[in-house]
This record gives C-alpha cells, sequence and structure tokens, in this order.
C-alpha cells in the first residue's frame, strides 16, 4: 500500500515539473537569442497596440504607417539602424534617418537622433517579431504603446 501511495505521488509530481520545465526552456531559449545578432535584417511595422484600462487594444495603421522599415545591419563589430518612411497622399515621399550607429544593452537600443540621445526598449514577442514599448498621449490620455515589427 505504501509503495503504490509513494508510485502515485512520484507521477504526480512528475507530471506538474514538466510544463515549468518546457517553460524555462522556452525562457532561455529567448536569453540566447538577446543578443544584438537578432535583429540583424529587415523589419516592417504591422501593429501598434495599446493599452486603456488594463486592455490590449489594436489602433489601425494609417497606409503609409504600413511602409515603415528599420534594417539593422553589423559592420565589423559594431550595429547600425536604419529607419525608412513614407508620407504623402499616396505614401509615395520616401524619407530615411540614414545609417544610425547604436549600441543594444539588455533590453533597450541606444542611439543618438540628431542631437538628442533615444533609448528605445523593446521585447522579443518570437524569432520573427518584436516591439517597442514606450508612453505617449493617445486620446488625451498617457498610455502604453507596443509597435510591433515583423522580420521581412
Amino acid at each position: 500500500m505504501k509503495n503504490s501511495i509513494s508510485l502515485i505521488l512520484l507521477c504526480l509530481l512528475m507530471m506538474n515539473c514538466q510544463p515549468q520545465q518546457k517553460g524555462r526552456n522556452l525562457n532561455t531559449e529567448m536569453q540566447t537569442e538577446n543578443n544584438p545578432e537578432y535583429f540583424l535584417g529587415s523589419w516592417k511595422f504591422v501593429e501598434k497596440i495599446y493599452i486603456e484600462e488594463g486592455q490590449e487594444k489594436s489602433y489601425p495603421l494609417q497606409e503609409c504607417m504600413k511602409k515603415y522599415t528599420w534594417i539593422f545591419e553589423k559592420q565589423n563589430e559594431d550595429f547600425f539602424l536604419t529607419k525608412n518612411y513614407a508620407t504623402g497622399k499616396d505614401c509615395s515621399v520616401k524619407s530615411s534617418s540614414g545609417k544610425t550607429y547604436i549600441l543594444i544593452n539588455g533590453s533597450s537600443i541606444l542611439y543618438t537622433d540628431g542631437d538628442l540621445k533615444r533609448k528605445e526598449d523593446f521585447v522579443m514577442i518570437s524569432k520573427n517579431k518584436f516591439s517597442i514599448n514606450y508612453k505617449d498621449i493617445l486620446n488625451r490620455k498617457v498610455v502604453q504603446i507596443k509597435d510591433i515589427y515583423e522580420r521581412q
């Protein structure tokens, strides 16, 4: 009787530990990707989400916003970011930030924009998606915003 109770308890313990182990593996997988090489390539702006009263809501993108891209490059040991934009009535006016030296530190991208130092906080969502997180004023309220980029 003691052996069967011990066996049942052992089985229950093993079942409870397996999901935790899977979660740890996913977290470890994302941590190993938490390096500048993760960003290399071209990323397209695909979604803007804002948080209002604890709920995530999608902000409708204007047609030109759907053409925004970020391009990350590596030269020698340095990393660079180029932001490309489209504006105008038919999104025909194209502009670019030019190649800007960046430093990726933890969960932030640091760079100089003109004479301003910028810090963009990011979260890696998957191998092919990340978000830039910031606060802004929307509908006369300060809200948390996530700009979602997807690898092209």
